[in-house]
């Protein structure tokens, strides 16, 4: 026996009961038609009809009269209301009375059914459940931006200690680099001394101040961890601070002068870790790493994945929640019931973003708003090189490089040698490409031919404006391939900006794409070979918009355009205001092996003659929230109903979800950040 919870009142007692006959599942409409002469019948339909559920119940009673003016009430509704037979707690029907209730009466006791109409003849969960891109979400905040270096980008508006001679010392956010440790993700901090100063006392250090400094109240426990791995002369003692609003540093989160562990070597990483119940109030301002060198050998410190988080012992590194790691772009969302189920899916943005884009592996694809741009230029364009108009005219062998000795060793220099030549095809039109067969003798390292292209200066004779700079080329590699194709552009044989594809393994089928900042390599990640196969066309993309600078890779099919992009977007201190005055691009490759075929099919640099550049406000802000109500089609931004937002086509009815695993796939504007997304299902069982 049990008791109801229909329309949200408690229905039952000690002297009224009930019993439920739910059956197995909900009667099965079948259709089918005959074929012709043939025997038997083909389905056409099936589908699962409404069902009815019979609750019997017993009760004890003085006044008919009463028992029936208090039930009827409770027991009436004009629609499906929820119904709970408490038997079961953890489910609850869409259901509605249907019929005449009967009753039979002796005395005080009574008998009788009621019978629920359920329309769609299922049973769902009262318990919701939730799935998200935000594998970080239950771990301790890092207050600490960008603390593992996944931007690439090494922090600005960092200082070396004071009187220190910066020429002969490195600091740097690099990737994977030979003898040194592998980064957690793709970079890690280099902090390194090449000199032979004789002089052991000194610290080498360097300040890094925090661009969103941490606040720290009396009272609240903090734990300050980082991973660090040290070799040559910076094995001694550490001169590492946190530095805040008071004059003297925070020791007790700083390992201070405590000598590093250098056990295992050189590439292995030790963690370092403090915790502290503020005493007072601070603000966490500067980072501070360095050493104190053991001889007058140079040496290293490797830093990564730095957290500051308010615990009380040490967690695993998590990112911020500002940094675009912290969100994944994939959600797999469970249903564990039997039945499929339609979710509800809550977009929040962190940044400027004109596009959500959902999409299921059905597939089926639900999207909101549309790429749009993030800004534009006030004014027109100007040519600076276009290269198909300039054919036979480069200069040969004259690049300027970051990578002039094989593996950075001055005895095994890299040539420029032979020369490159314009061909022409059906397919390809015009297009540069290396002429090997000019290449004769040894040699043992990089080699092949570079070309090189003035630029032209803009209408005022500036060669700082923000430009945009597109590389059209093919690259096409294998296993016991290699070879590197290198497009630069540079000021009077100085690299500025360097799009690199490098294939530099002959037991794999690989390519990586490098770009560098001057000589700071500030991506280095190796493409995905199932989307950049040998028979698209692969794109470069560069703009630079006053300091902001933006890095874009994309692989092309034929006529028909970019299936995906691969954008880094950056900040530099002076790219503002720095020259670039010549185009140059260098083919590349290492005789022991067979080459890789590369040849470019078009290059075109356009100033961009702007006074400012305007950001356009776009669909969505920081802090919006939008709500896809999947079962219903509605859409809600910031708590109210916007049909705006729907987009023709949207697939509605691919969203239903079925039994077992569905993968979610989320897509903001290809420029803008990722955003939160959460989706949250009821299952529901025949």
């Amino acid at each position: 026996m049990a008791n109801l919870i229909f329309g949200g009142h408690k229905i039952g007692s000690s002297v009224l009961q009930f019993s439920a006959a739910r059956g197995i599942t909900s009667e099965i409409e079948n259709t089918s038609q005959s074929v012709g002469i043939s025997d038997g019948e083909m389905l056409i339909n099936s589908r699962l009809k409404s069902r009815i559920i019979p609750v019997t119940y017993d009760f004890v009673a003085l006044s008919r009269r009463e028992f029936e003016r208090q039930l009827a009430p409770l027991l009436y509704s004009t629609d499906v209301q929820k119904l709970i037979i408490d038997d079961r707690p953890d489910e609850f029907w869409y259901a509605k009375v249907d019929g005449k209730i009967d009753m039979d009466r002796a005395y005080f006791l009574g008998t009788g059914t009621i019978n629920f109409l359920v329309p769609d003849g299922v049973a769902h969960s009262v318990a919701k459940k939730t799935f998200d891109n935000m594998p970080y979400k239950d771990v301790p905040v890092n207050m600490l931006v960008d603390s593992g270096f996944e931007s690439g980008r090494t922090p600005v508006n960092y200082v070396w200690g004071d009187g220190k001679n910066t020429n002969d010392r490195i600091f740097q956010v690099t990737g994977k680099v030979p003898s040194f440790p592998t980064p957690f993700g793709n970079y890690m901090l280099r902090i390194e001394n090449d000199s032979h100063d004789s002089s052991t006392i000194p610290d080498q250090y360097v300040q890094i101040p925090l661009s969103e400094p941490v606040s720290i109240k009396k009272g609240e426990t903090w734990t300050y961890n980082y991973y660090y791995a040290t070799a040559g002369s910076a094995v001694g003692l550490a001169s590492d601070y946190v530095l805040t609003n008071e004059p003297d540093p925070l020791t007790e989160l700083s390992m201070a002068h405590d000598s590093r562990d250098a056990s295992g070597g050189q590439t292995t990483w030790h963690r370092f870790a403090k915790t502290w119940t503020a005493d007072r109030d601070v603000t966490v301002m500067t980072l501070r790493y360095g050493f104190t060198k053991t001889s007058a050998s140079p040496g290293w410190v490797c830093i990564d994945n730095i957290k500051l988080a308010q615990e009380p012992t040490v967690s695993p590194w998590s990112p911020n929640p500002t940094d675009p790691e912290y969100y994944t772009n994939t959600i797999t969302v469970h249903n564990g019931g039997t039945y499929p189920v339609e979710p509800v899916i809550t977009a929040t943005m962190h940044a400027d973003n004109g596009m959500v884009g959902i999409v299921n592996d059905r597939p089926g694809i639900l999207q909101f708003g549309t790429q749009e741009i993030d800004g534009f230029t006030t004014e027109e364009s100007e040519v600076a090189l276009d290269l198909a108009a300039v054919q036979g005219s480069h200069m040969d062998n004259q690049a300027a490089t970051n990578n002039p000795y094989w593996g950075g060793d001055p005895s095994m220099p890299n040539e420029q040698i032979g020369n490159a030549i314009w061909t022409h095809d059906d397919y390809d039109g015009w297009k540069v490409e290396p002429n090997w067969p000019s290449i004769t003798g040894d040699h043992k390292y990089w080699n092949g031919p570079s070309i090189k292209h003035n630029l032209v200066q803009t209408h005022n004779g500036n060669f700082k404006s923000n430009l945009t700079w597109d590389v059209m080329t093919r690259f096409q590699t294998a296993v016991a391939q290699v070879g590197a194709l290198e497009t630069t552009l540079e000021s009077d044989g100085k690299p500025i900006f360097q799009m690199i594809l490098k294939d530099n393994s002959a037991l794999s089928d690989q390519i990586w794409w490098m770009c560098y900042y001057k000589g700071q390599l500030v991506v280095n990640e190796q493409l995905d070979r199932s989307i950049f196969t040998n028979d698209k066309f692969i794109q470069l993309e560069l703009q630079k918009f006053g300091n902001s600078v933006v890095f874009r890779v994309s692989p092309w099919v034929g006529n028909q355009g970019r299936e995906t992009t691969i954008t880094r977007q950056f900040t530099f201190a002076d790219a503002a205001s720095v020259e670039t005055k010549q185009f140059s691009a260098w083919f590349m490759r290492d005789k022991t092996w067979g080459e890789s075929t590369m040849y470019l099919i078009a290059s075109t640099v356009k100033w961009q003659n702007v006074s400012w550049y305007t950001n356009i406000k776009n669909r969505f802000s920081n802090g919006d929230v939008l709500k896809i109500d999947v079962a219903n089609a509605k859409t809600y931004l910031n708590g109210s109903l916007d049909p705006t937002m729907h987009t023709l086509g949207n697939q509605w009815e691919q969203f239903k979800l079925p039994p077992g695993d569905t993968k979610i796939a989320i897509t903001p504007s290809s420029w803008a950040q990722p955003f939160a997304c959460e989706v949250e299902i009821r299952e529901a069982w025949l």
